[in-house]
């Protein structure tokens, strides 16, 4: 494996192909894998390479092995039981301190690269199947997953005790960023709190949704990247197809929400503060980039404003 000198250093040769030759040739031949066609995956936080034999590499740094373990049982736990394809997991093993997957590649576009082709029609489909998806996930037992446990209540009090630094340091507009300690006092009582925990990937976003197009149309067919996954409420993973998709659209959200289960014949107004609360709380929270509207930043006045924006149920 190559030297580097801490995350970012890694984050800079991660889609490296030359650099990482030697490990994945190394791969290769303890499990007889084609060391044809290998290319790297930009996207990601770890080393991920395909071959010509449909298959995929997944490399994690030392530092990263938390993420080595949520996929490896997240993988075995949501492969063949809910209605979306994900990879299935061909070997686990180590290299020179370097654990790693080999699983089996996906056909289908990531949902990112196929929505601007996608009709109003295909995208209400699109939601609802996701919604579909993550309720079976939701409903998976989650006995023998106990070391991915988010510890959601000790979590939370740490989110918020952060919060506002974040989204300082993360560039969201100063009089927004002010209004954060008075705005998630007033959302406490509606966290979740004592929860019985869900098995939730935390990345229900278009680069993970895999799209294949159909005689239908495109229709949302796979998921990918669990390195993510962890134990904990189940409110949290709507965040993503929320603020990327659904983008304020009110179709779109009761799509999504509709076919997981929520009751939308009457106003929600305290869903819609929990789930604006969550979002800020999520541990990878950057609402410059996760929010889908264009120009929002100056135009809302208030994160109550922001939160009817996202959320017009």
């Amino acid at each position: 494996f190559p030297p580097f000198d801490g995350p970012r250093a890694f984050d800079q040769i991660r889609a490296d192909l030359d650099a990482f030759r030697p490990a994945l040739l190394a791969v290769c031949a303890r499990h007889g894998l084609s060391t044809g066609g290998l290319s790297a995956f930009a996207h990601g936080t770890n080393v991920v390479v395909a071959n010509d034999a449909d298959q995929i590499i997944k490399l994690y740094p030392p530092f990263l092995r938390h993420q080595f373990e949520a996929e490896r049982l997240s993988l075995a736990r949501f492969h063949c039981n809910i209605p979306a394809a994900t990879p299935e997991l061909l070997w686990q093993a180590e290299l020179d301190g370097w654990p790693y997957l080999v699983m089996s590649r996906l056909p289908g576009r990531p949902l990112e690269e196929a929505w601007p082709a996608m009709g109003g029609e295909e995208r209400v489909a699109a939601l609802a199947r996701i919604g579909e998806i993550m309720r079976a996930a939701h409903a998976l037992p989650t006995g023998g997953l106990e070391g991915i446990d988010l510890g959601w209540d000790a979590f939370v009090e740490r989110q918020i005790a952060g919060c506002e630094a974040r989204h300082r340091r993360m560039g969201l507009p100063e009089h927004l960023v002010s209004q954060i300690p008075s705005y998630l006092e007033s959302a406490r009582p509606l966290l979740p709190r004592s929860v019985v925990p869900v098995l939730l990937t935390g990345e229900y976003t278009p680069e993970n949704l895999l799209a294949t197009q159909t005689d239908e149309g495109w229709r949302v067919t796979g998921m990918i990247d669990f390195a993510d996954a962890c134990l904990g409420p189940r409110e949290y993973d709507l965040l993503g197809p929320c603020l990327f998709l659904a983008a304020g659209s009110a179709e779109l959200q009761r799509a999504l929400l509709g076919s997981y289960g929520y009751d939308l014949t009457e106003p929600s107004p305290e869903l819609r503060r929990r789930l604006m609360a969550l979002a800020l709380l999520h541990r990878y929270s950057n609402l410059k980039f996760q929010i889908r509207l264009d120009g929002w930043e100056s135009q809302v006045s208030s994160l109550s404003e922001l939160e009817q924006r996202i959320w017009p149920l």
